[in-house]
């Protein structure tokens, strides 16, 4: 087997850590303890747990539980919680360390996706439904909590983080190159942010709104989900696929294009140059002043022969270069500003 490159390895854990922030973030994880804690602090003493034998919550733990002065409701799913904020169903599922195929299979129930999703309005699961879900998740977190030996609600948020570091590990390898389009897109977009460059931002599904509407976190927060990027000078990016990013002038003349080639398989890597050449390609056909970068994992001699000889490639960097210091990325992104006549 071919020994991965260095830059290769080097950009895959730089990805990967970026990747795991960005799905713990996008898929509330940082919010769901909270906002589960917000509601015990102010409905949970109310919550009446007479039941809960029935429910699956087994004596030994409910008394370790309040031994350490732990909320109940921070670990064990009451019904009443299960039917009034339905996607706090993750949460629980979470903390016990279930996947959601592993829920359905011991509950039965089929539709756990759309309820996390929130997609189920409060009021409407079928008592058979919450049943189900709250006796398999407490049987569960009562088998966990009886064994412990120092459990606190700390170790509770982790079990939380495990789960979906769990989940997330397995979309990872097939988003290493997603991931690199989406930071060095970000990279871009921050700095032109920092600048006053930007405009107005148009999302995927066609809405055009005007900077002064949004905050640059939240643009930055939403990056997936743009489309195009409107500049002070007229001038535009437009986020797409082969090209990556696209560079266009007031006139609607394309001035550069950006290629972003991330991933751990050195062998794909000429398969994908072969994409890449026919996307510069045709941009320099109808463009031929236009700036063609690529964004690559590395650059090996095979590769650096190819692109000597195919003569389309007028700016290479190597991925983690870019995002090894903040003065680099500077260094980039105004590099793409100065393509775009924001800068000299």
């Amino acid at each position: 087997m071919p020994k991965v490159p260095y830059e290769v390895s080097k950009e895959s854990y730089h990805l990967k850590s970026t990747f795991f922030y960005n799905k713990l973030h996008s898929h509330g994880y940082f919010d769901l303890f909270m906002q589960v804690q917000t509601l015990n602090n102010i409905e949970g003493s109310k919550l009446n747990w007479s039941q809960r034998e029935l429910w699956k919550v087994c004596d030994s733990a409910w008394d370790i539980l309040k031994k350490k002065k732990i909320p109940p409701m921070l670990v064990f799913l009451h019904p009443k919680v299960l039917q009034l904020h339905p996607s706090f169903l993750k949460y629980y599922r979470s903390i016990a360390m279930l996947p959601q195929k592993g829920l359905k299979i011991i509950s039965g129930v089929t539709s756990v996706d759309n309820i996390e999703l929130g997609k189920i309005s409060p009021g409407t699961l079928k008592k058979e439904v919450i049943d189900s879900l709250t006796t398999s998740i407490n049987e569960v977190m009562s088998l966990v909590v009886s064994l412990s030996t120092d459990i606190n609600e700390t170790e509770i948020q982790g079990m939380m983080y495990a789960t979906a570091g769990t989940y997330i590990d397995g979309s990872w390898r097939n988003s290493i190159g997603n991931e690199g389009e989406r930071v060095i897109r970000s990279i871009i977009l921050r700095e032109l942010l920092s600048q006053g460059d930007v405009s107005s931002i148009t999302d995927k599904q066609n809405k055009t709104i005007s900077i002064t509407a949004l905050k640059p976190s939240d643009i930055l927060d939403g990056v997936d989900n743009i489309r195009i990027v409107n500049f002070v000078n007229g001038f535009s990016i437009l986020f797409g696929s082969e090209p990556d990013i696209t560079l266009i002038d007031d006139s609607s003349a394309v001035v550069g294009v950006i290629e972003v080639k991330a991933g751990l398989d050195p062998a794909g890597a000429l398969e994908r140059l072969g994409a890449m050449f026919k996307s510069f390609d045709n941009t320099l056909a109808e463009y031929p002043n236009a700036i063609t970068i690529l964004v690559a994992s590395c650059i090996t001699d095979e590769v650096e022969s190819r692109i000597g000889a195919a003569m389309s490639v007028r700016q290479r960097y190597i991925t983690t270069d870019i995002t090894s210091s903040d003065s680099n990325q500077r260094k980039f992104a105004n590099r793409v500003r100065r393509i775009l006549k924001l800068t000299t």
